[in-house]
């Protein structure tokens, strides 16, 4: 039996994000369906981490097992020629029979991008915010993310009662012509914790919450009043570390 790892762009749109699920247009379901049909057997693709239904991602990691011996090229043209529109493979190696695309991850990365133009191929990626956002704030409240801390406030684990403390190696806001990049790494992610700590960094950059609320909400589980997670449209999955 072989291991091979692929390296998945998708745009999220449309799809109810990567897990499969009964009746949904899923990402992995499409994925799965499409290289069971090249390899013609029943293939379990196991990814690195779930995004949600409408987030996209450059470098999703996922990896598979088959006992053919087809090499990784014709595998790369073969998938991607009969995968849906919105989903690509960029990448399909070989790798040791201990790798896994979840657990021999060191480290995943996101980006979220924020735009405050109105149109429409900005906003089809990116969180329309169509006024001024006080960029010092922001990176000023990102700051305070940054090293092991309990998220509880922003996000559930994906077993009920698991553990929510995760370590963010970097949270960095970054302004650009025509965006603001939130870039946040960290061991492990909880589900919609990107989005709600994008969600609290406009609150702040707005004058709607302070760097403090941010502490108290780390150090003492008070969550920040009024914070709804950013939208899914925005976010993308950018890189998993091995």
């Amino acid at each position: 039996m072989r291991r091979i790892k692929l390296v998945v762009a998708y745009d999220g749109t449309g799809f109810n994000g990567w897990q499969v699920q009964p009746g949904a247009n899923t990402i992995q379901g499409a994925l799965q369906e499409a290289v069971s049909s090249v390899l013609k057997e029943k293939i379990n693709l196991v990814g690195a981490g779930r995004t949600d239904t409408g987030v996209h991602a450059l470098g999703q990691v996922a990896h598979f097992d088959t006992s053919k011996d087809m090499d990784a090229e014709t595998m790369l043209r073969a998938f991607n020629a009969n995968l849906p529109k919105g989903i690509v493979v960029r990448r399909v190696e070989d790798v040791d029979r201990s790798f896994h695309a979840r657990f021999s991850a060191k480290s995943r990365i996101y980006r979220y991008f924020i735009t405050k133009l109105n149109l429409p191929f900005f906003t089809r990626y990116a969180w329309l915010v169509p006024y001024d956002l006080d960029v010092d704030l922001m990176k000023a409240a990102a700051s305070l993310f940054v090293g092991e801390h309990d998220f509880a406030c922003y996000g559930k684990p994906m077993v009920p009662g698991g553990n929510t403390v995760r370590t963010v190696y970097r949270c960095d806001v970054r302004a650009r012509r025509w965006r603001i990049e939130v870039v946040i790494e960290a061991n492990a992610f909880l589900r919609k914790m990107v989005r709600n700590v994008v969600g609290t960094l406009v609150k702040v950059a707005s004058g709607k919450a302070s760097c403090e609320d941010v502490f108290l909400s780390l150090t003492q589980k008070r969550p920040v009043k009024g914070v709804k997670p950013a939208p899914p449209h925005g976010l993308f999955l950018w890189e998993v570390r091995y």
